[in-house]
């Protein structure tokens, strides 16, 4: 995963430079369904962990909320700009993988 939004990040920077807006609202939207998978991946993981029960609710909330907040785009990429998605997606995805550790620490 960390790989995945480094390159998107990477990209974004490069793209920048190179192009317009545009261009990179572009970039961000081929590369995002890539970036969903690998966040519902980590997102379904934890859920299983969770559901042992060893996780902590506050975590739970947490990795809930940034969950929900990044599949308004990736369930409408149409929606991501420049602005927007590179800092909530990889938000969410610090999120969940510190969530993720916690539950797998905990089990």
């Amino acid at each position: 995963m960390r790989a995945t939004l480094a390159a998107l990040a990477i990209g974004a920077v490069l793209s920048v430079s190179a192009c317009s807006t545009t261009g990179l609202d572009s970039t961000i939207r081929d590369n995002l369904p890539q970036t969903c998978a690998l966040l519902e991946s980590a997102h379904t993981a934890f859920v299983l962990v969770a559901a042992t029960g060893r996780v902590s609710a506050a975590t739970v909330r947490k990795e809930a909320a940034a969950y929900a907040g990044v599949t308004v785009f990736c369930s409408d990429p149409s929606r991501v700009t420049t602005a927007n998605a590179l800092v909530l997606v990889a938000g969410a995805y610090a999120i969940v993988t510190v969530a993720l550790r916690e539950a797998e620490a905990a089990s």
